[in-house]
């Protein structure tokens, strides 16, 4: 359904690598100092872009895994690091070094170094945001990512295109 006299929208497809900051969001995480697990993850992890334009999207969290292990394979020798908060009844924030993920239905398991903060065993729910990482389209996917503008948002709004 389209708003009476709104001009159709068109479709811009990004497929050149972007800099973005993923956030994946769960239920529980539990981490047992070599691997953070993030269960109860819900199907959609999103993402924002600074620059050079100003950038809101998501994609499935499958695309995330399949993304996330492809950008890993690059920065091995120093992987990413994150912000994991953990709400709950003492809210705690510490800063992590994500390996490469595998997915099982909604759990999510990272191989993970703690860098920075003193991390409970379990808690949530929880919200992990990434640094900062330029991504690259995934080999023989084509378009990287669907956008469109809208006069009513801020910012150029996406998915992914794979």
């Amino acid at each position: 359904m389209t708003q009476a006299g709104t001009p159709a929208r068109a479709e811009v497809q990004i497929s050149r690598p972007i800099e973005m900051i993923l956030t994946q969001q769960a239920a529980t995480m539990a981490f047992d100092g070599k691997t953070l697990t993030l269960t109860g993850v819900p199907p959609v992890t999103t993402f924002r872009v600074d620059r050079p334009e100003r950038i809101g999207g998501s994609m499935t969290s499958e695309q995330f895994v399949k993304l996330w292990n492809a950008t890993v394979q690059v920065f091995k020798n120093d992987p990413p690091n994150a912000a994991l908060t953990i709400l709950g009844p003492t809210p705690t924030q510490v800063i992590v070094e994500l390996g490469s993920v595998t997915q099982n239905g909604t759990t999510l398991t990272f191989n993970a170094t703690l860098l920075d903060g003193d991390i409970p065993s379990s808690g949530g729910p929880v919200n992990l945001v990434t640094a900062p990482l330029v991504y690259s389209p995934l080999n023989g996917t084509g378009t990287f990512l669907k956008c469109w503008w809208s006069p009513y948002w801020v910012e150029r709004v996406c998915r992914a295109g794979w």
